[in-house]
């Protein structure tokens, strides 16, 4: 090895790294399997977590400068929930109404696992997911097939009433305040979705209604291997600027909602339609 590369440990699996080297791009560079979207800080999706202390690791901003042991998982206490209600939203997601402590609420993030038969604190696999019922309500999550392995999505569907799973809830003080910090009460809004998270939209329109009268509308990107293609859109443009028209030369909010495209591919679309980059705003 040489004498400048450092070793970055990710959920057992061994990469290497130049001394202040960007973190996200050594990890990507050698397949790591890491979830990225602005590579710019806002939208969290590349987050990971030391494994030594548990503190939370922005790696898209990160520069390595020791050698490090992390992991994707998020480091929080278990509870156990009930399974209040189970259903189908697509060919490949699902929703649930989960009963258990929560003061959950839209855009949080929580984590649920399948391995019934563990306790928490065992080696139990949780995947993250984004609640979206709204506050005061039983925890609502949405479930997609992509982001599973085919062994527990085969248990996902299994799930009926009254079944038991364990739930890994969002810490600090930030809960519900998606919505909240980006300043968009009573502003038009837009929301773009990835073509995985078009399932969202009932849920985006609902949440964005209790915030604004000027909800604008929602739209999916087409599915390519190269999702920047997608941002050259004629029927994507089209939409953006029908929306410009209907704000009123108010400022028009953008959301995305989804992964792989930066802050920099989302300005080659923008600039020409006189949208500012603080318009958008990265939800992963």
């Amino acid at each position: 090895m040489d004498s400048q590369a450092l070793t970055i440990e990710l959920d057992g699996e061994q990469f290497e790294a130049v001394l202040d080297g960007n973190l996200l791009s050594s990890l990507l560079s050698q397949g790591a399997d890491v979830r990225y979207g602005c590579r710019a800080g806002a939208c969290g999706v590349c987050r990971l977590y030391d494994g030594s202390n548990g503190e939370s690791i922005l790696s898209c901003q990160t520069a390595v400068t020791s050698s490090m042991s992390l992991t994707r998982q998020i480091p929080a206490e278990s509870s156990i929930f009930s399974v209040l209600a189970h259903n189908s939203v697509s060919d490949d997601s699902i929703g649930l109404a989960l009963l258990g402590p929560s003061d959950e609420s839209f855009g949080d993030r929580v984590s649920v696992s399948f391995s019934f038969k563990n306790f928490p604190g065992d080696l139990a696999h949780f995947h993250e997911c984004m609640a979206v019922n709204p506050a005061g309500a039983p925890l609502k999550v949405v479930l997609q097939k992509s982001h599973f392995s085919d062994e527990d999505w085969l248990k996902a569907l299994s799930l009926s009433p009254d079944d038991r799973m364990f739930v890994q809830l969002s810490t600090g003080v930030r809960k519900g305040r998606l919505l909240f910090e980006m300043d968009i009460a009573d502003a038009p809004v837009v929301v773009i979705s990835s073509p995985e998270n078009a399932v969202f939209e009932p849920y985006w329109r609902d949440a964005l209604l209790d915030f604004t009268s000027s909800f604008l509308g929602h739209y999916t990107l087409f599915a390519c291997n190269d999702l920047t293609l997608s941002l050259a859109d004629d029927e994507l443009i089209a939409f953006l600027q029908k929306a410009l028209a209907d704000s009123d030369s108010t400022s028009l909010q953008l959301i995305y909602h989804g992964q792989k495209l930066s802050a920099q591919d989302w300005n080659v679309l923008l600039r020409p339609l006189r949208i500012h980059p603080n318009q958008l705003y990265f939800v992963r």
